[in-house]
């Protein structure tokens, strides 16, 4: 209807694509007119799928790019300041018992020697009375 008519305004307004000049679509057949916004139409709904995996994957590039970086150049910065003692020794301070676990241990010791102690007493006692049961 637009197009058919030339007294009608060469703009005509579309969401998401503002004013669009329609005066030079009026020389061509309906049909053609037709096949072209549909084209368009199918192009633009593509066209932000294309967007959308360009951003996808250009996050995932990020991603796998920061980590081949930290793998390949920072992990030997890494296992050279934990090793190097002069940097602070990082693995020695790894491999130190912290006091509350030493502590721990020590409790343990203990208990395990008073247990056997306990062990050897009641033993003791026990071979003495059934010895005297066989008298």
């Amino acid at each position: 209807a637009v197009l058919e008519d030339l007294k009608k305004p060469e703009y005509f307004s579309l969401d998401g694509f503002g004013n669009v000049e329609i005066s030079h679509l009026r020389k061509y057949h309906a049909h053609l007119l037709q096949q072209a916004f549909d084209m368009k139409m199918r192009i633009t709904s593509y066209w932000t799928i294309v967007l959308q995996r360009i951003v996808d994957n250009l996050a995932l590039y990020l991603q796998f790019s920061v980590k081949n970086l930290v793998n390949s150049q920072f992990q030997k910065e890494i296992v050279a300041e934990m090793v190097d003692p002069k940097a602070g020794g990082g693995i020695q301070r790894m491999l130190e018992e912290s006091p509350s676990v030493a502590s721990k241990r020590e409790k343990l010791k203990n208990s395990i020697k008073l247990l056997k102690e306990s062990k050897d007493i009641v033993a003791t006692i026990v071979d003495q009375n059934s010895g005297y049961g066989d008298r």
